[in-house]
């Protein structure tokens, strides 16, 4: 039984670890999904580089994740990078170009 118990500690431990450099977004609908920080901000990045982009042919984003992003809810939890993500993945789905 102890050996359960150090285990189940240690799970946790590495849970934690991992849970920090994650975001954690929720849908209209209410359920949740988290991604990590540096996916998170790579796909804002090709979202604002596409949306800001001179030239026309420039590829849009597309992906499940993009999508994923587009349907969360902002909420002051996800910070400024997880807002502009949010916001930017909804301009990238929709095809809108300011």
């Amino acid at each position: 039984m102890a050996s359960r118990t150090r285990l189940a500690a240690r799970l946790d431990l590495i849970e934690q670890a991992r849970g920090q450099f994650h975001i954690t977004f929720r849908t209209a609908a209410g359920r949740t999904f988290s991604l990590d920080v540096a996916d998170v901000l790579a796909i804002c990045m090709d979202c604002l580089t596409w949306m800001y982009a001179d030239d026309p042919d420039t590829e849009r984003p597309r992906g499940r994740i993009v999508e994923q992003l587009a349907t969360a809810v902002q909420d002051d939890d996800q910070g400024l990078i997880g807002n502009t993500a949010i916001v930017a993945a909804r301009y990238a789905v929709q095809g809108v170009q300011p």
